[in-house]
């Protein structure tokens, strides 16, 4: 078992794309908000265009758009998605959307967001209405395999882990199981929560910005 984890972490590295594999003509770009930040390939001539457009076909696209929950963030002052109290949650981020195209494209737009979100708040953490299947893999792979990331347990909304209030956050999406779902012996879904990845907020020091901004890879709005 071991030995198949070690295999699919090396075929994961080897897949990733880095700073350094960026064509000539693509940026990423950081784009900010009072409620948030977005960030995506753009075009080294034009970083208010998308990689992707069809007036830019560079055979790649890709974007994060990540919402602050709370009011306490250093550069924006909006709660994520109007969805009611959510909590807290150590005044991380939460993944709004994301997506990437061709494969392997993605983790280099998760890195930068989760950067950003630690230089400006609390880190990130998972979208807390739904997580799709590839999502809750990345989530994982970042739990389980990345060393350059500190994972922090948050609280559920009912103050079960601690008694303070600021890690506090919606624990909906960790509740909910992978397929093939988990019963107990009562017939109901067994799921820890505690133990998902879902159910943590994610810091990463800015090496990747960094990288990107020593190559004049990295524009902000």
């Amino acid at each position: 078992m071991n030995l198949i984890r070690e295999y699919i972490r090396r075929l994961l590295t080897e897949v990733a794309k880095g700073p350094q594999d960026l064509p000539d003509e693509v940026i990423v770009v950081i784009q900010t908000s009072g409620e948030g930040f977005y960030t995506y390939y753009g075009i080294t001539d034009d970083p208010t265009v998308m990689a992707g457009d069809p007036y830019y076909p560079v055979g790649m696209h890709g974007n994060v758009e990540v919402g602050w929950i709370g009011p306490y963030e250093a550069i924006g002052g909006g709660t994520y998605g109007g969805m009611g109290d959510l909590g807290k949650c150590d005044g991380a981020g939460v993944v709004i959307g994301s997506e990437a195209h061709p494969s392997g494209w993605g983790p280099l737009l998760y890195d930068v967001a989760m950067e950003y979100a630690t230089m400006k708040g609390g880190g990130l953490i998972a979208d807390r209405s739904i997580v799709s299947a590839d999502a809750r893999r990345v989530w994982d792979y970042y739990l389980n395999n990345r060393s350059d990331v500190t994972a922090y347990q948050l609280d559920d909304l009912g103050n079960t882990l601690t008694p303070q209030e600021e890690d506090n956050c919606d624990q909906k999406v960790a509740r909910r199981p992978y397929e093939p779902y988990k019963y107990d012996a009562s017939g109901k879904v067994d799921v820890n929560w505690v133990d998902s990845a879902l159910s943590k907020r994610y810091t990463k020091p800015p090496t990747t910005i960094e990288k990107l901004k020593s190559l004049g890879k990295l524009v902000k709005l």
